[in-house]
């Protein structure tokens, strides 16, 4: 992949306070976007995993893949790592730039699928003791914008809402996970599919 034209644009910040949340409009060329879109909702291994909750089990609102040198199991609060797919050239590409413009460095990622309006994720915080002390997660989206809303855990005031479009980049890092939450709300809207890969750092416990 080139590197973008965008790329030496300044982030925007979303959130500085207890953690911090910037947001890059686009990150690649469109050409490169929409091929990478295409590659992965036709060629990605989707699953849709179940968690356990009140000892009742169920399906997750939306499809989910990994690549790189970990995959985690949603169930039993992603802790239990397991063999995965290789980045492919064009994730690897991505990943070096998303390393080049943010700092951080990164060895898997998480693919989700929103299919459809109705797919989701709720509020949670990405704090598994396997993404160590205080996580570092670039959030890349594809396809469709969806909303992405973030509420602090003490201060109920706290809220920020985010629409997050097709090529952009979303970094979450130092201590945000600690006292925000986050989350993809359903829609009655009628939107096209949308894929977020998710990169993060996994230290072996």
């Amino acid at each position: 992949m080139t590197l973008s034209l965008f790329e030496d644009e300044p982030p925007i910040d979303l959130i500085n306070n207890d953690g911090v949340v910037a947001c890059w409009q686009q990150l690649l060329t469109e050409d490169e976007a929409s091929a990478l879109f295409d590659e992965l909702l036709n060629a990605a291994i989707w699953r849709q995993e179940s968690i356990t909750v009140y000892e009742q089990r169920h399906l997750q609102p939306r499809l989910t893949a990994w690549y790189g040198d970990y995959g985690v199991s949603a169930d039993g609060g992603y802790q239990k790592l397991y063999q995965t797919v290789e980045f492919t050239a064009r994730l690897l590409s991505l990943k070096s730039q998303i390393e080049a413009v943010t700092g951080y460095r990164f060895n898997c990622v998480l693919a989700n699928l929103y299919r459809d309006g109705q797919d989701s994720v709720g509020y949670h915080a990405d704090n598994e003791k396997i993404l160590g002390v205080n996580p570092v997660i670039a959030s890349y989206s594809l396809g469709a914008t969806r909303r992405f809303l973030l509420k602090h855990n003490q201060d109920k005031l706290q809220k920020v809402a985010c629409e997050l479009q097709h090529n952009s980049l979303l970094l979450m890092h130092g201590e945000l996970q600690h006292h925000w939450q986050h989350c993809i709300t359903k829609t009655q809207r009628n939107v096209a599919p949308r894929i977020n890969l998710t990169f993060r750092l996994i230290k072996p416990l």
